[in-house]
């Protein structure tokens, strides 16, 4: 039996077993194939026994419940610790190996994970309440500029009021409390008319604008997954 018999029958007798277990498996072995060299093609196949063996050794392995020290063979089952004191390459260094090596590595992550977390929150934290705060600053300076109106006209209404009173006793002075309440009428009239524009005009395109932005991101995002 040469290299590439070895290869065909256990990948046969490995059908019954994951498509990714196999690859894994089948991959394995043709690394170990190659890292001998095709000089020591015969003493490795010598060294692995039988395919079925090999398959049997495999699908012991995929087995994590099992706990003891057995094994099936062609031949049917046999003790390893009575029978075999030589380990093969899938008991030794297999890909069941690396496979432990992986999920230490998740576990590592995830520990990781559980240490960065409050990180993590702090900066999402962070960053919504960044964005919360350009939402609703527009609404912020607009409710500013109507305060500000508000007290304008207050004032402008007193100042005059003032003005036609003081009239009777000082024509000057009433004229000059009459004038700046005039103006402050005028100020406040400006300041409401810029009021309405930013409510009417301003505040809906900033709402469009970021309205948009989310509805992009949330498009990205399926066209992402669909294309996975």
């Amino acid at each position: 039996m040469n290299r590439a018999q070895f290869m065909e029958q256990l990948e046969k007798l490995l059908s019954d077993i994951s498509e990714e277990e196999r690859r894994e498996a089948l991959e394995f072995y043709e690394n170990y194939f190659d890292d001998a060299g095709s000089e020591h093609e015969a003493e490795v196949i010598r060294e692995l026994g039988s395919p079925g063996k090999v398959a049997a050794i495999i699908k012991t392995d995929l087995d994590e419940t099992r706990e003891n020290t057995g094994e099936y063979t062609e031949r049917g089952y046999r003790d390893k610790e009575v029978e075999e004191p030589q380990q093969t390459p899938a008991r030794r260094d297999g890909y069941h190996a690396d496979k432990s090596r992986n999920k230490a590595g998740v576990i590592l992550a995830l520990i990781l994970l559980v240490f960065i977390s409050p990180l993590i929150k702090g900066a999402v934290g962070g960053v919504l309440g960044f964005i919360v705060a350009l939402i609703t600053l527009p609404f912020l300076i607009v409710f500013g500029i109507g305060a500000v109106v508000v007290a304008l006209f207050v004032a402008a209404i007193a100042v005059i009021g003032v003005g036609i009173g003081a009239v009777f006793s000082s024509v000057a002075f009433g004229t000059l409390g009459i004038g700046i309440g005039l103006i402050l009428m005028a100020i406040a009239l400006v300041a409401l008319v810029f009021l309405v524009w930013a409510a009417s005009r301003v505040l809906p395109a900033i709402l469009r604008k970021f309205t948009d932005f989310l509805g992009g991101m949330l498009n990205r995002g399926r066209k992402g997954s669909e294309k996975q």
